[in-house]
């Protein structure tokens, strides 16, 4: 059975794309089978992964599974052999309104997908940086949360935040939701303010678990924008090697290894 992993931040620009792009493709080169889903209603890892051709998915998409107008199986991806996609698309934000009307909302996500799961081993959905009836339903879906963020004053806000959410989730849809980590994102040593930001989150949430910190690079931006992942754009980079650490570190924790 899969175990599902929410990566979320209410904060915008943190990097939850690049995270959950990079991350879906270090567990499939790891010999996992992936099954990455969209559900931001700006499509920006659909885009990452297929470009152009989000346009194709206009009657099998994310929001079409959630008004249950397509079948998961129709709605599904195929990127590579060990890794998929369920695709976000322009219409998105129209189904919101339905979902939100619909029976039993916060539970359409993780009624849709349970047909699959037994199909793959990790499952990563991809968030809007806004908490809505998507995001409700990814973590009502998900075992656990990736919270990416940049060392800074707001990110730290965005932190607390997804912290205050997921209590909430807790007691209303998702008793057994568990925080995988904080990812430190984008972080340069060019100034002073990311290490002094590091130092002070591990001190005042000394039980907050911390992984790999990915480095600012150019060559992410870059592998996006060529619709590849860091590992076929450079792979022997600073970023490659980071995210190669997180994907361990992920399967360690998810399989207790």
């Amino acid at each position: 059975m899969a175990v599902v992993i929410s990566v979320a931040n209410q904060k915008g620009g943190v990097g939850k794309t690049t995270l959950t792009l990079n991350l879906g493709y270090g567990l499939a080169r790891a010999g996992k089978k992936v099954l990455l889903i969209d559900v931001d209603p700006q499509f920006n890892l659909t885009f990452g992964l297929i470009g152009m051709d989000v346009i194709k998915y206009e009657a099998n998409n994310v929001g079409t599974l959630m008004t249950r107008e397509s079948s998961v199986e129709d709605t599904i991806v195929e990127i590579s052999p060990n890794l998929h996609l369920i695709p976000s698309h322009l219409n998105l934000s129209a189904k919101e309104i339905e979902i939100i009307n619909a029976y039993n909302r916060e539970r359409r996500l993780v009624k849709a997908i349970a047909p699959v799961l037994p199909d793959y081993d990790y499952v990563l959905i991809d968030n809007p940086p806004s908490m809505g009836i998507f995001l409700v339903n990814s973590l009502t879906a998900s075992d656990y949360v990736l919270i990416p963020l940049e060392l800074s004053y707001f990110g730290v806000i965005g932190m607390q935040l997804m912290f205050n959410l997921m209590a909430m989730i807790r007691e209303e849809t998702n008793e057994n939701l568990t925080l995988m980590g904080l990812v430190p994102n984008k972080f340069t040593r060019q100034t002073k303010v990311p290490q002094t930001r590091l130092n002070e989150l591990k001190e005042a949430y000394p039980n907050v678990p911390i992984l790999t910190t990915i480095p600012k690079a150019i060559a992410l931006e870059k592998a996006q924008g060529e619709g590849v992942s860091i590992f076929d754009y450079e792979p022997d980079g600073r970023a490659a090697r980071a995210f190669e650490k997180l994907t361990r570190e992920v399967i360690s924790i998810a399989e207790g290894e």
